[in-house]
């Protein structure tokens, strides 16, 4: 036998109407075409499936219903089988590289991540963390596929970047220090004040920038490429600290508590963005998690990252 669905779908459709007018007017083909497949069917079949009165229209034979629950059963295993690879397609999965500066990695990707995966159950993501530079140069070499990161535009040219928020500095101090109980703070109040610098490639020119323009050349008392290591010297009083992005915790490693302040001057802003290589968009996890990065910094808990006046 050569059966095909054509013929057992316009088949199914004569049957369900109960004229092959109206089968033809819903499959948007012609009377005859379904009349020619009901006759072929029925030649493969060497079996009368359809009586046809020309003032009654079509009624179905004994041997035409037995037919019918069988090619119903046919037709809805492949609709099933139909809709299950298009949940297959959209089922996004395979391995991604994910960079992201090690400074804001705990307070940005991770909720990110939390996100992406929760939705796509099927994709690996692995992590790789650096500074600025590292990040960037590892997607310029494609060892990373989407990255994370302030933008620096000597070191992202050639990739396509997404800004994801603007994000101004604001100092970090222990909350039992006198400039605690201002609700901003001017650089020139930091004067006198043991400062730390979060010593890493991109972020000292950042910080060091910001005072120089200021006309503030501060001696920095201490000096640490750890983002949490910053923070618990400022917590346990050892100094003061510019960083940008807020964790959603006063808690420091060293049990110690700090608070943000906003600082007063209309500083330089970093650009926070998510980079990539142009062909990386064409691949449905790449631009999938850039989605979810966009939607992320639409949400109430990524305004709570920023510290501003």
């Amino acid at each position: 036998m050569n059966l095909s669905l054509r013929l057992m779908r316009y088949f199914a459709a004569a049957a369900h109407f109960k004229s092959l007018t109206k089968a033809a007017n819903q499959l948007n083909i012609s009377q005859s075409a379904v009349s020619l497949a009901v006759d072929s069917l029925e030649y493969e079949l060497g079996l009368k499936l359809l009586n046809r009165q020309r003032s009654k229209g079509i009624s179905l034979t004994s041997k035409g219903r037995e037919i019918l629950i069988r090619i119903q059963g046919i037709l809805d295993q492949i609709d099933n089988f139909e809709s299950d690879v298009a949940g297959i397609r959209e089922n996004i999965s395979g391995d991604l590289h994910v960079g992201c500066f090690n400074a804001i990695a705990p307070i940005v990707l991770a909720p990110i991540l939390k996100r992406f995966v929760s939705e796509h159950t099927a994709v690996h993501a692995n992590i790789i963390e650096g500074n600025v530079r590292h990040i960037f140069d590892s997607i310029h070499r494609g060892e990373v596929d989407v990255g994370i990161s302030y933008d620096e535009a000597d070191i992202s040219a050639g990739l396509k970047t997404k800004t994801l928020a603007v994000v101004p500095p604001h100092v970090i101090m222990p909350r039992n220090h006198p400039l605690a109980e201002q609700p901003d703070v001017s650089l020139s109040d930091l004067i006198g004040h043991p400062m730390i610098l979060l010593d890493l490639p991109s972020s000292r020119q950042y910080y060091t920038s910001l005072f120089e323009a200021s006309g503030f050349h501060p001696d920095f008392a201490y000096k640490s490429g750890n983002y949490e290591m910053v923070r618990s010297m400022v917590g346990i009083g050892l100094g003061l600290a510019l960083l940008q992005s807020r964790p959603p915790t006063e808690d420091t490693h060293s049990g110690s508590k700090i608070i943000c302040k906003p600082l007063r001057e209309n500083l330089r802003k970093s650009r926070l963005v998510v980079a990539y290589l142009e062909q990386s968009i064409k691949r449905r996890t790449v631009n999938a998690f850039i989605e979810h990065c966009e939607s992320y910094f639409t949400t109430a808990e990524s305004r709570d990252l920023i510290v501003s006046r």
